[in-house]
């Protein structure tokens, strides 16, 4: 008790408990200030398991799939064989999954020790093995072989490395492939094996990284990650160790089985891919901030444990980091994600829509987003995030498609939706009122801005409610956007009078709404407009 109290009373407990609640208090304060009107990433689906997603250039028909996985956990990847789209879950299942339903392959997984696993925890059960974590990690179909990379636990040495296997198709189409346990063989496997860490989890299999890719010429990059053995969760880092193969992007002969390091100061890498100039990208977890998209280069190091740009998750800097929040000495990343959205996978667009041809595209898992990103030489000309609502785990284009896995273990077909016309539609509108020339100019304008940040239609906008449906309807009364606390108290509907005196002055409505006055001074126009707006909704019933 005595050395409770002199804990309690210590002067740095107290300073590092005033400094907590200082950084609540912000946190909280941040909350409360964060802008409104920002819609949920749920899409709104129909009951037929589709909606539609809203992006810059072009908006995007989205269908899911259900597909049934025994484990819990998270992992797996997508490709494609012929006209076939493969899925291959993080326990190792197979199914075709390109039309309506999942149906499930005669595909058995590369042996990866698991039951050798299992029988090592019952003998060592101080040891705890995250079973949810162990998993496969990627698959590819080159020249009539399935690849498959996964964390394998080698039985009798007790250790575990990331490996790549193969096994011919013999020319199969996913339903008739059928391929046993033993039909694999090993490619690769990195070294040394490691040993199970007997404090905190004993395979950080999620740290994995294990994605690839292969060149035209039959070279295998594989992304390799550190396992977090990075001096946080384990006391020696081995991205810095050139004479360790985790943290590395490492290229593998195909023929010979011969492989190198290209580069290493990585962490968790969970997508690669080459551009369509040829160049190779890679995307790897930070910690709290510091997620990377990083160009590879032959023979750099990219830092990682040394520097980051992100945090440890208590808001301390890594240990033994050169600087804190910058990335000195090392390779620079070409684009870095604060705060982190946990990116994963990545794979180039081709033969898609013309605005997103030649852009790389990654999946997010804390984002619930996808990212287009559009590389411009060694630079990054842009990065648009598009809301989806899932925990996006791999990419994959399938023909006209962009194919994606998801944590909530459901496979998702994005294709190029229809052009939304409510906005030429709300304009046609003008026509039928009795306006001057000049008015029917000024209320085109204003309907241009109202559609910088609102659509005119049914379905929901990017940025802020749509005005097809608002005559009649509850203030602040959808349930996919956030409004402000002033808007939600207002109550009732909109009907002519609110929607007058709304745009006039919306703080003469809701005090400490978002939205700006959209400098409305002339009756004529804002009654024109309100005309408009019923005429959308009376048109949508």
């Amino acid at each position: 008790m005595k050395f409770l109290k002199r804990l309690i009373t210590s002067p740095f407990v107290v300073v590092a408990l005033v400094a907590a609640v200082v950084l609540l208090v912000l946190e909280i304060e941040e909350l409360r200030k964060r802008p409104v009107g920002v819609p949920h990433t749920v899409p709104v689906w129909s009951d037929d398991q589709t909606t539609q997603v809203e992006t810059i250039f072009t908006a995007l028909n989205m269908r899911a799939l259900d597909v049934p996985v025994e484990r819990a956990g998270g992992g797996g990847a997508l490709t494609s064989l012929g006209n076939d789209l493969l899925l291959m879950t993080h326990e190792g299942g197979f199914f075709e999954v390109g039309g309506d339903e999942a149906r499930k392959l005669d595909i058995a997984p590369p042996p990866n020790g698991w039951e050798a696993m299992l029988d090592f925890e019952t003998a060592n059960p101080n040891y705890n093995f995250a079973h949810f974590f162990f998993r496969y990690n990627d698959v590819d179909v080159v020249d009539d072989e399935l690849l498959v990379s996964f964390t394998e636990w080698v039985e009798g040495d007790n250790c575990y490395r990331t490996s790549i296997a193969r096994a011919d198709l013999n020319g199969a189409a996913a339903a008739d492939a059928s391929i046993g346990a033993d039909d694999w063989s090993l490619v690769f496997s990195t070294e040394p094996c490691l040993a199970p860490n007997p404090n905190g989890r004993a395979i950080q299999g999620h740290m994995a990284g294990g994605r690839f890719r292969v060149d035209a010429d039959g070279t295998l990059y594989l992304a390799a990650g550190d396992y977090a053995q990075d001096g946080i969760y384990a006391p020696v880092p081995l991205s810095q160790d050139p004479e360790q193969m985790y943290g590395k992007v490492i290229a593998i002969d195909l023929e010979t089985g011969e492989s190198r390091i290209v580069s290493q100061g990585h962490s968790n890498m969970q997508g690669i891919a080459f551009d369509d100039e040829g160049k190779l990208w890679t995307v790897e977890h930070g910690r709290r901030g510091g997620d990377e998209l990083n160009l590879i280069r032959e023979g750099r190091d990219y830092g990682w444990p040394k520097v980051s740009l992100g945090t440890r998750y208590n808001r301390l800097p890594l240990p033994d980091t050169l600087d804190y929040g910058r990335h000195p000495e090392f390779e620079l990343p070409a684009y870095s994600w604060l705060p982190s959205v946990a990116i994963s996978s990545l794979a180039l667009i081709d033969d898609f829509h013309p605005a997103w041809d030649g852009d790389l595209i990654a999946g997010s898992l804390a984002g619930n987003s996808l990212f287009r990103i559009r590389t411009k030489g060694d630079s990054i000309l842009f990065n648009e995030q598009i809301p989806l609502g899932f925990r996006i785990r791999y990419v994959h284009q399938y023909g006209d498609a962009i194919v994606l896995w998801t944590d909530q273990k459901k496979v998702l077909h994005l294709t190029v939706g229809e052009f939304d016309p409510s906005y030429q539609f709300a304009v046609s509108k003008i026509g039928n009122l009795d306006l001057s020339k000049h008015t029917a100019e000024a209320v085109e304008t204003a309907l241009e801005g109202c559609a910088e940040c609102h659509g005119f239609g049914v379905l929901p906008s990017a940025g802020a409610p749509s005005l097809g449906e608002v005559y009649g309807r509850k203030v602040a009364g959808l349930a996919d956007f956030d409004y402000s606390q002033s808007l939600s108290a207002v109550g009732g509907e909109w009907d002519r009078s609110q929607l007058v005196a709304f745009l006039g002055n919306p703080q003469s409505v809701a005090g400490e709404t978002s939205m700006p006055d959209p400098a409305l001074d002339d009756p004529e126009v804002i009654d024109a407009i309100v005309d408009i707006l019923i005429s959308l909704r009376r048109q949508a019933e």
